[in-house]
């Protein structure tokens, strides 16, 4: 085994670098006018819209603010702001019934739904129900009353009654669901599972999961129908494998983008459109959107600042059936009306079609607004602004650099591609942070998992063998190395890195309404700290890490470096799988065998119940 050398390379493991999803701010006070001017207000956050939907008649739209807290009702005709109300922490879905009367919003960090009342140019929260820990998608069933959830930690979809504001059902579905949509006749809901390479297809009426649609994708965001609810498309990442060389990147073996087709009755396996051009990849792919006639579908692309429109009555477009091609067809690159992509900046995400089939609403995160794109034209319109401070704080401008896909060789990722929301996708890389790299996906040893950002500032040395010690010059290992692009500015580094410093876990819902620990965690600490398990040896402090490299029996022949960096255990439950490759898909199992206490501390082996309250408890940090 080598010593460390003193070599530069990437952050801790995936292609990206650093930084969160959502920004953080101080709560603020809105005016009881709406229409009041922006500087009377208390303080204007950046409203930060993840999500929206269109009314059936397409005069009015909501929108989901995250960074704000907030709900925005627009009046598409006027272009501007009707009411905004405040309803909870981090709002991720948003919904409206037929009648346009009655909307739902989820709270990511809430854990919540809140019920809206929707007047002509009011909003107000009339109800809230616990549904389940970071809820994102939610829709509206045609009854008006009925409300359904996706809840990501869960892995639920979740029913809820609106008038009695209570949970009355909930189905198991793939791992982190997120989009959710509801078929042309209500019948069905598209589920689509971000973590586990699946949609789920859910019965309304009969409450069952009617079948699971595996695809070769990942990073799944929205979800939508066809006009006529016989298909079902998502846009996805695709994880190629091979290691971060510009030559890999530039020929799209790390990563791909993908518009992924499923024929729901299950007798067609998925089909993909690949969206990436050599040379100008397309990044972060977030909404899909088809047109009610079938004519028009929409791929928003938020690492790149674009919107993708792919026409569908000129010629046929080149599915491909079970796989992805590595570059778009170039078919599709001939100018004849099939695909075209818009630039509209910021970072757009969620997408819906008018039901004249062709006037597109965008939700521009960044942008602090919704974009209108006639998609026939192929041309923005016109932008509808939100509301937000005139000077971009440092922290906004770390934001910014976090999701710009352009720091990266030829624009293929982002930091936000891997360190998804300034989390995890669950996906392991080959971004040289180990001091090596595979040259082909034949050898997997110096792939490593992408870890959370939450609380990174806190947790230093970085990288899983510990090697970094400046999280300023991990950022810029990160953007010059793992992501083979520019060298930042020291301006940009303090953005970033001022970033890095808001990201934070949500509260635990693995503990007691009042913080404290179940029965079984309780015994689990009791092991957690004992001589037997040696847990706290390394998983010690404020952070639950030491901090310190230890050989804990993962090393490979080959390391580069010596020993692991123990990573936090705040927040465990979320960060599956498990150890630095990704090898044990969950605690249990990397409780087992590969890091059990017998192999670790060889102080002894737990009992199927102790191995039960650790659990427990290791949920519970």
């Amino acid at each position: 085994m080598k010593n460390r050398p003193r070599v530069r390379m990437g952050l801790a493991s995936a292609l990206a670098l650093v930084a969160l999803v959502l920004l953080t701010y101080v709560p603020f006070a809105l005016s009881d006018d709406p229409a009041k001017p922006a500087q009377e207000r208390e303080q204007e956050p950046h409203r930060s819209p993840i999500a929206l939907v269109l009314s059936t008649d397409g005069t009015r739209l909501l929108t989901a603010n995250q960074t704000a807290g907030t709900v925005s009702l627009v009046d598409t005709a006027a272009g501007r702001v009707l009411a905004e109300v405040a309803t909870g922490d981090k709002p991720a879905g948003v919904a409206l019934a037929k009648d346009s009367r009655r909307g739902a919003v989820t709270h990511w960090y809430g854990y919540d739904l809140a019920v809206l009342d929707v007047g002509a140019d009011t909003l107000k929260v009339v109800g809230r129900v616990e549904v389940g820990p970071e809820p994102r998608g939610v829709v509206i069933g045609d009854d008006g009353k009925t409300a359904y959830v996706a809840v990501g930690v869960s892995n639920e979809v979740v029913r809820v009654d609106l008038d009695a504001c209570e949970v009355t059902g909930r189905l198991a579905v793939g791992r982190e669901p997120r989009g959710l949509a509801l078929s042309p006749d209500g019948s069905h809901l598209l589920v689509g599972n971000t973590r586990s390479q699946s949609l789920s297809l859910i019965s309304v009426g009969s409450w069952t999961v009617e079948r699971t649609l595996p695809i070769k994708g990942d990073n799944l965001r929205q979800v939508t129908f066809s006009g006529d609810g016989s298909t079902g498309y998502v846009a996805n990442l695709r994880n190629k494998g091979f290691a971060t060389t510009r030559n890999n990147i530039d020929l799209g073996w790390v990563v791909g983008q993908c518009l992924t087709r499923v024929e729901l009755d299950g007798a067609e396996p998925f089909a993909t459109l690949t969206l990436d051009t050599q040379g100008k990849a397309a990044a972060d792919v977030h909404g899909a959107a088809a047109a009610r006639d079938g004519r028009y579908l929409a791929v928003s692309c938020g690492g790149t600042h674009e919107v993708m429109i792919f026409r569908t009555d000129l010629a046929a477009l080149p599915w491909r059936s079970s796989s992805s091609r590595d570059m778009i067809d170039p078919s599709l690159l001939k100018s004849d009306g099939r695909f075209r992509r818009i630039e509209v900046g910021g970072r757009p995400t969620e997408l819906a079609f008018a039901a004249d089939g062709k006037t597109l609403y965008v939700a521009n995160y960044l942008n602090d607004s919704v974009q209108v794109v006639d998609a026939e034209g192929a041309k923005l319109l016109r932008t509808i602004p939100l509301g937000g401070p005139k000077e971009l704080s440092l922290v906004r401008r770390g934001e910014i650099l976090f999701h710009a896909a352009e720091r990266s060789f030829n624009q293929w990722y982002s930091c936000n591609t891997c360190h998804s929301d300034g989390h995890t996708n669950g996906l392991h890389f080959d971004t040289l942070n180990d001091g090596r790299q595979d040259l082909s996906t034949s050898h997997l040893r110096s792939r490593k998992k992408v870890p959370t950002l939450r609380r990174v500032s806190q947790t230093g040395p970085w990288t899983w063998h510990g090697w970094q010690t400046s999280l300023e010059d991990a950022t810029i290992e990160s953007f010059t190395k793992s992501m083979q692009g520019p060298n930042p500015s020291a301006d940009e580094v303090r953005a970033l890195v001022a970033y890095l410093t808001t990201l934070e876990f949500p509260r635990n819902p693995f503990r007691n309404a009042d913080g404290s620990l179940s029965p079984e965690a309780q015994r689990g600490e009791v092991i957690f700290r004992s001589s037997k398990t040696a847990c706290s040896k390394c998983h010690s402090g404020p952070e639950l890490t030491d901090g310190k490299i230890h050989i804990v029996g993962l090393e490979e022949r080959d390391d580069a470096y010596e020993g692991y960096n123990p990573p936090s255990l705040r927040g465990v439950y979320d960060k599956d799988p498990f150890l630095h490759d990704g090898r044990s898909k969950t605690l249990r199992e990397a409780l087992a065998d590969p890091h059990s206490p017998e192999t670790v501390s060889a102080l002894g082996t737990l009992s199927e119940s102790e191995t039960d309250d650790l659990i427990a408890y290791l949920k519970s940090l």
